[in-house]
């Protein structure tokens, strides 16, 4: 029997379907603005920023993962080469829960400080207990391998969201990042395309830092295979039978990958388990009109 699962990182909250807050904030304080219809925006403060590069030291980045608890992959395989161009680790602490991570891609941007993500990844919702979960130290790390950030590592400044980023197929943000040296992470770490409302055909490339035991969240996982368009009341999805496991979330869906670069269609969201939880199947969301919203209004910060 299939379970399913938001992809997050290794720990207690890593097997629950979380329930995703309207309201959050990032580190205190935070600007939240109007969460009408439009997107919504948290921004996050020069001195949040400061504390979250100093918290991620390189030992507490390895440490993050090391006591891993789901199955190795069967279908996605281990990347073995420089990371594609804009993709990497993005680290983040829950309060409560601990420190957990996602994966995001730099896309093209009129700030080239932009970053694509899952919603939950910086909005993570509820525990079971109905505690409201908050994130805060977020960064991100492009090319992460082994310990190693041969790109540096940005701090969020901001994030954007859809207004129903609680439901799986809005369940997408664009994360904006403060430069670092006075270089932005687009210039620095190159970037992916992003396609929003195509329907592509044939193969998807997929990449995340996987939590599994053999990933452990240090490098980079791969699966290329067949993406499924679905329909439900809430909006379009896709749908693989790639098993990457938590950790992945937030990993794009390329089109047309050359081995460098691609077109972003979609990025994991949630994937399904079988009775060993090994992950079966991962969904991610259609980028329609709400997530081009999210992006237009970030690329301009």
């Amino acid at each position: 029997m299939d379970g399913w699962r938001v992809l997050r990182a290794m720990g207690r909250m890593a097997r629950a379907v979380l329930v995703f807050v309207a309201v959050a904030t990032v580190g205190t304080p935070a600007a939240v603005a109007d969460t009408g219809p439009g997107p919504r925006v948290d921004t996050v403060g020069a001195a949040e920023q400061a504390a979250a590069l100093a918290y991620w030291t390189p030992e507490r980045m390895r440490a993050v993962g090391s006591e891993p608890t789901e199955p190795a992959e069967r279908l996605a395989k281990p990347w073995g080469k420089p990371a594609p161009k804009g993709v990497g680790r993005f680290f983040f602490t829950e309060e409560p829960g601990g420190d957990s991570w996602c994966t995001a891609t730099a896309v093209p941007s009129g700030n080239r400080d932009t970053v694509v993500t899952a919603a939950h990844c910086v909005h993570p919702g509820f525990t079971r207990d109905d505690t409201e979960i908050k994130a805060k130290n977020i960064v991100f790390v492009p090319g992460y391998d082994r310990g190693e950030e041969p790109e540096g590592v940005f701090a969020a400044r901001a994030f954007v969201a859809p207004p129903n980023y609680n439901l799986m197929p809005w369940d997408v943000a664009m994360v904006v990042l403060a430069t670092r040296n006075g270089k932005h992470v687009g210039d620095v770490a190159g970037t992916q395309k992003i396609a929003f409302g195509t329907r592509p055909t044939g193969q998807a490339t997929m990449f995340g830092y996987a939590g599994s035991k053999l990933a452990q969240g240090e490098f980079l996982m791969r699966c290329t295979v067949k993406a499924t368009l679905f329909n439900n009341t809430a909006g379009d999805g896709w749908n693989s039978p790639c098993d990457m496991a938590g950790g992945s979330s937030g990993g794009p869906w390329l089109a047309d990958f050359d081995g460098r670069t691609g077109t972003i269609f979609s990025v994991v969201s949630r994937g399904g388990l079988d009775e060993d939880l090994h992950t079966t199947s991962l969904e991610g969301p259609a980028l329609g009109d709400p997530a081009k919203q999210a992006y237009q209004q970030a690329s301009a910060m």
